[in-house]
């Protein structure tokens, strides 16, 4: 089986979208195309189903994808461990991360680490889809859930709390509510039951709302979003803490209501340990939580 045809129809069936692996493998859309129907013939099998919406695998398909994934992974996993310098932090380092906290924490503490480690190249997958750290998808995961993978070396990282929030705007055309019983006199942001959360408990502001009664909401499926809506002034919502900062305007309120706690994992895989850049970055990011705890 030809390697390169491999890579190519490993790189169209993550995505199931050929333009997608066109554009990431810097090839023509006829190449790929070309390069498909070629190991199709070789193994006379046809591995895509093609139709007005776009690509699915067919049985022999994905039988194909789950080989080439497991080898790929482990190849990117291979890759990171050669490259592992033990002299110093060297070599490229992805961090996945949720929306939340890769947009409003990481993100804007990422200078630092790289300044620090200008020889590390650091990519962060902001996205709240689940990221295999097995296959390579990613060196470390931000997450918060612990991991079921009973092999991943784990560590709680952040341990936070959801607030209750307004804004100034907000707060100085309806008020503040006393209490949790006037809360259904406000307007209620939260996040959007179209799309599954990344964060648990991230509707803990309608458990303190009465079931049986009408107020005003407005639904939001994305956390950065549902952020910005209450700096905005839209409303009241809860949030978790660590999305207060001096630059969006957000207004603690309510401190007396009982909010839900939860835990952000720094995870790898164990074929990372004692790695450098993964220690160098483990490191920085407790220096940078224990900072913020103090402040």
């Amino acid at each position: 089986m030809d390697w390169d045809k491999l890579k190519i129809f490993h790189n169209v069936a993550l995505d199931l979208n050929i333009s997608e692996a066109a554009h990431k493998m810097n090839i023509s859309h006829s190449s790929i195309s070309r390069q498909i129907s070629a190991l199709e013939r070789e193994l006379r099998v046809s591995l895509f189903k093609r139709h007005a919406r776009g690509l699915t695998l067919t049985e022999q398909g994905k039988i194909l994808f789950k080989t080439a994934h497991d080898i790929f992974g482990k190849i990117a996993l291979t890759e990171a461990q050669l490259t592992e310098s033990k002299e110093k932090p060297t070599g490229p380092l992805t961090i996945a991360a949720t929306v939340a906290f890769g947009t409003t924490w990481l993100a804007p503490r990422i200078n630092k680490f790289t300044s620090s480690y200008p020889d590390i190249d650091v990519s962060i997958r902001i996205e709240n889809k689940y990221t295999d750290l097995s296959q390579g998808e990613a060196d470390v995961a931000l997450r918060l859930n612990e991991p079921k993978q009973v092999d991943l070396i784990r560590l709680p990282l952040y341990a936070f709390q959801f607030r209750i929030y307004s804004s100034p705007e907000y707060i100085e055309k309806h008020g503040i509510p006393k209490d949790d019983s006037e809360l259904v006199k406000h307007n209620i942001i939260a996040f959007g039951h179209d799309v599954e959360p990344s964060i648990p408990d991230v509707n803990c502001i309608l458990d303190f709302l009465p079931k049986n009664k009408k107020y005003k909401k407005l639904f939001i499926s994305n956390m950065y979003g549902v952020m910005r809506a209450i700096s905005g002034g839209a409303g009241i919502g809860a949030l978790p803490e660590y999305m207060k900062t001096s630059k969006n305007n957000l207004v603690p309120i309510l401190p007396n209501l009982k909010t839900p706690k939860a835990t952000i994992y720094f995870t790898y895989p164990p074929e990372l340990k004692g790695s450098k850049k993964i220690e160098a970055l483990r490191d920085f990011l407790v220096r940078e939580v224990n900072k913020e705890k103090k402040n």
